[in-house]
């Protein structure tokens, strides 16, 4: 039963949450806090517990809900569990005058908790219960001002994201007939027997489902969503929006690339190629707009479009190599990413400055924030010893795992990326660092409860650069290929 409490207990707190006055801002923030931080002690208590699963409800025979603390659990609990509590405290800075904190926080509160039934999902229907929660309870955030363009911005990613869901449910269907079950188990759950004479219809549905879940990814065709929502989303939600919830998507791909459908069955075919295709144009792609772009939370909208598709191509590798280097970017591109986006929000809270262009010498008004947001860049360009580094050196090593042209094409193309990735953000470096003789912007440093978060989660990111052996031999245990 503990498995459900880092669910039920966020949620709870929410309800109880939306009872307290507007006017109690100190307790509004400090039960958040609490609530999370007991949550995340749970949490850490299920992920370094024995494995374990725990059947809540069973509908029929074959559908039930139900959680596990696999591999990939485990993982996604850990990150998540260090992300949110810290997106958190920089929110109660961030949102000092908020007159919606209420909201916020009990959204935010919640969100946590479904985060955790998402990543133990132990079958399909669970997983997609969880998915679409994910998305009605996160729609608030994005809508948080109210304002028009927020309100359009949420409409956005409800439409993308129902859909991306919708195609998702009908591969579950499918899987229903063709599969042995429901539940995730390594290596997939297809009944060979039904299969037969029946492959391109299956591999036609996987590729559906990946679609599906690359919405939530970012993955082109379906990525516009993103830098819509980013820049009217408040900077918290924009951070965990980019750091973890593009994230829940990748883990959609991954069970149904490695625990529902198969490698083994993808390995090869058209599916394997035109999603990484996909996952390459992209990269390319989004660190092209990333570059064009002057406002600087939807630059950083973009190259989360570029950097998620890096995660995409290295589980299309469908190789061992790729898969460590995958999830060894989900977790580097989290810690980097909410602190690019939490920096972002700093500058933009303490200048009301949106433009890249409009900030120059930030860097000496707000020498901590800017600080943070150049190791963090350094992170994401690849730069050692940086975890960035790290992960792009397992998915480019991945990528020269396969034949012909494919082992050539994406490091190539993660190269160009890295390249545009160097001159869209240390543009804002150099800057906010070395004005010259123009004038520098008003402003002064933000509050150390917003900057205090950054400066973690950036040596987090570092860490993980400095000693990567333990995150990568757990990763490399998670499936034998």
């Amino acid at each position: 039963m503990t498995m459900l409490i880092p669910v039920f207990l966020p949620i709870l707190g929410a309800i109880a949450l939306w009872r307290v006055p507007q006017d109690r801002r100190g307790l509004l923030n400090g039960g958040m806090l609490a609530c999370l931080l007991a949550s995340a002690a749970f949490a850490l208590a299920t992920l370094l517990g024995p494995d374990r699963a725990l059947t809540a409800w069973r509908l029929t025979d074959r559908i039930s809900i139900a959680l596990k603390n696999d591999g990939v659990a485990r993982f996604y609990m850990a990150f998540i569990s260090v992300v949110w509590p810290a997106v958190g405290f920089y929110a109660t800075g961030y949102n000092a005058h908020d007159p919606h904190l209420r909201r916020f926080n009990c959204f935010y509160l919640a969100t946590y908790g479904v985060l955790m039934g998402l990543s133990m999902s132990a079958n399909a229907v669970t997983l997609y219960m969880f998915y679409e929660m994910m998305t009605l309870i996160t729609l608030p955030l994005v809508m948080h001002t109210m304002e028009k363009e927020a309100v359009a911005a949420g409409i956005k990613y409800l439409v993308y994201s129902v859909f991306g869901a919708s195609a998702a449910l009908l591969g579950i269907f499918f899987l229903a007939h063709y599969g042995t079950t429901l539940d995730f188990v390594a290596g997939g759950v297809l009944d060979m027997e039904k299969v037969a004479g029946h492959e391109g219809l299956l591999r036609a549905v996987a590729f559906v489902m990946l679609l599906g879940f690359g919405v939530k990814a970012g993955m082109f065709p379906m990525h516009a969503w993103l830098p819509t929502a980013h820049p009217v989303a408040p900077a918290p939600a924009s951070a965990v929006l980019s750091g973890v919830i593009t994230k829940m998507g990748v883990l959609g791909v991954i069970r149904v690339l490695f625990y529902l459908v198969g490698a083994d069955f993808l390995r090869g075919s058209w599916v394997q190629w035109t999603f990484m295709t996909l996952a390459l144009v992209t990269v390319f792609m989004g660190s092209l707009l990333a570059l064009r772009e002057k406002q600087l939370k939807k630059r950083l909208a973009y190259s989360s479009v570029s950097q998620v598709s890096y995660i995409l191509f290295g589980l299309s590798t469908l190789s061992a190599l790729g898969f460590a280097g995958a999830l060894l970017h989900v977790a580097c591109h989290s810690m980097i990413k909410n602190t690019l986006f939490m920096a972002a929000g700093a500058i933009i809270h303490q200048t009301g400055k949106t433009d890249v262009d409009d900030m120059t010498g930030v860097g000496k008004v707000m020498p901590r924030t800017l600080l943070a947001f150049t190791a963090v860049s350094l992170g994401l360009i690849g730069i050692p010893p940086t975890g960035g580094f790290i992960s792009k050196w397992y998915l480019a090593q991945g990528a020269l795992s396969l034949s012909a042209a494919a082992s050539w094409i994406g490091p190539a193309v993660l190269l160009c990326s890295a390249l545009m990735t160097a001159a869209y953000l240390l543009t804002v470096v150099i800057r906010g660092f070395f004005p010259g003789d123009r004038p520098v912007v008003a402003g002064s440093e933000a509050a150390p409860s917003m900057v205090l978060p950054m400066l973690l989660l950036a040596v987090i990111s570092v860490i993980l650069g400095l000693a990567p052996n333990g995150i990568i031999g757990f990763i490399q245990g998670i499936l034998s290929f």
